[in-house]
């Protein structure tokens, strides 16, 4: 009897780390769907609120332009400069990227057309601007 019980015992070979796996790529899954939230509700824009607005496309490069005039490439700080010869890089090797705008409404309008000019000089076509629904009450 202590023999069949020793048979048993032996039938576990490892550990089965399917479920593991399985969490893990679960929580991956949703780390990326909220990072892009948990960014932007960190920084401090300020966003133009208007009336028709649209959803931008998930893959596309962020430039930030705070009330500070701080501008900001996906998370890094750059200069106007930079800005370019980094978009021009990028639109290299994918003709079709995509750039969202982001500007504080206390920006001018005079810069945010700078930075339209840099991104336009670099060869990007798909551009988007960044703004907030209003609340409109019928």
């Amino acid at each position: 009897m202590a023999a069949a019980q020793q048979d048993n015992d032996d039938a576990i070979m490892g550990i089965n780390v399917t479920p593991l796996v399985d969490i893990t790529l679960v929580l991956l899954i949703i780390f990326m769907a909220t990072a892009h939230m948990i960014v932007h509700r960190s920084m401090g824009l300020s966003l133009p609120k208007v009336a028709n607005s649209q959803a931008v496309p998930t893959q596309s490069i962020q430039i930030l332009l705070e009330a500070d005039k701080t501008l900001q490439l996906n998370g890094q700080t750059v200069g106007l400069p930079e800005l370019g010869i980094n978009l021009g890089q990028m639109a290299k090797l994918d003709p079709g990227i995509r750039v969202t705008l982001s500007a504080d409404e206390r920006v001018s309008w005079g810069d945010v057309a700078a930075i339209l000019d840099v991104i336009r000089g670099a060869g990007v076509t798909k551009i988007a601007t960044e703004v907030q629904p209003k609340n409109i009450r019928p």
